[in-house]
């Protein structure tokens, strides 16, 4: 035992030389808080500004959750991390004596803009790059400030700027019905193409759920438990991806097509979401399409997104599934 107590030691004396060492070439000790980039409380933070020098992203809060540029609901797991990111940002060492001039043209070349707001006032601004050449790290200046810093986040060996992603698709959420059956007032699916399929479900009290054709003059009335089984199918139904390439041309050719099926939901609230799908046609195939996977446009949305039908089967019901029963 007391071997191996001489060589921790011995081990620990090695770490503090190698410190002081590479201390020696820095322009002297840390004179500013390690913790300068961070922020201690982000409950008070409601935006977050992120700009690459090419395109630029804001996060703002929105009562209990977040929108993207003003468009898109973000995906709060996501925030949080981001948040949680905000909150351990901490200096690492200043820049060494011979790297610094290296790494001001880094951030001269490219960087990445964040500022943070908290109700209209800015209360953290800073840019950050990074140099391939130089294998110390990530560096970071505050917005005005002429001296850069190597930071770090503990437990996170990763390049830092992946974390400030100006890509919406990394914050979008994907989710598209998120509700809990008591929360569902009514349903309209409409089939463009078959219309006899198309119907709306409708709770007027527990004991009257209607089941409605849309081209019929006639309803079905369905037990809770039936009404039930359907309504569980939207606790959580999401798209695959975001529609990057060719986003135009492609929701401009899907404006001129009737969808395949609208499903439009109304909450308790009488707040409407409603998704429109559109078949994809497999090149070569007259009249054939992708077995698998469809686009969808989600409210107004301009950017169509891929879904499954595995994921919307459960979902696109036809008035004849209910009354048939």
């Amino acid at each position: 035992m007391g071997k191996y107590k001489h060589y921790i030691l011995i081990t620990l004396a090695l770490l503090v030389v190698a410190v002081i060492l590479f201390l020696k070439d820095k322009p002297g000790t840390l004179k500013v808080d390690n913790r300068i980039f961070s922020i201690s409380d982000t409950a008070v933070v409601t935006k977050i500004i992120i700009n690459d020098g090419r395109t630029g992203l804001a996060l703002e809060r929105s009562g209990l959750n977040w929108q993207i540029n003003h468009s898109f609901h973000a995906n709060l797991r996501a925030i949080r991390g981001l948040l949680h990111l905000l909150m351990n940002l901490e200096i690492s060492s200043p820049v060494p004596k011979s790297m610094k001039q290296e790494v001001l043209k880094s951030f001269n070349h490219r960087s990445i803009l964040v500022s943070i707001e908290s109700s209209g006032n800015v209360i953290k601004a800073y840019r950050l790059t990074e140099n391939d050449n130089l294998k110390i790290g990530s560096f970071m200046m505050l917005r005005g400030d002429e001296e850069p810093y190597v930071v770090r986040i503990p437990g996170y060996d990763g390049r830092i700027s992946l974390l400030f992603s100006t890509d919406v698709k990394v914050w979008r959420d994907k989710t598209i019905f998120q509700y809990r059956p008591a929360d569902i007032l009514s349903i309209e699916v409409d089939y463009n193409s078959n219309p006899r399929a198309s119907f709306g479900y409708y709770f007027f009290r527990p004991d009257n759920i209607q089941i409605k054709s849309k081209s019929l003059n006639q309803s079905v009335t369905i037990s809770k438990e039936k009404a039930r089984d359907y309504l569980n199918h939207f606790a959580s139904v999401s798209f695959v991806d975001q529609i990057t390439k060719g986003t135009k041309a492609i929701f401009d050719s899907l404006k001129i097509l009737q969808p395949y099926c609208e499903i439009q939901v109304k909450n308790i609230a009488n707040q409407i979401n409603m998704v429109k799908t559109y078949r994809i046609s497999i090149p070569g195939q007259h009249g054939g399409f992708n077995p698998n996977f469809m686009y969808a446009v989600i409210q107004n949305d301009t950017i169509p997104v891929i879904i499954k039908y595995v994921d919307f089967d459960p979902i696109m019901k036809e008035y004849n599934d209910f009354a048939s029963r």
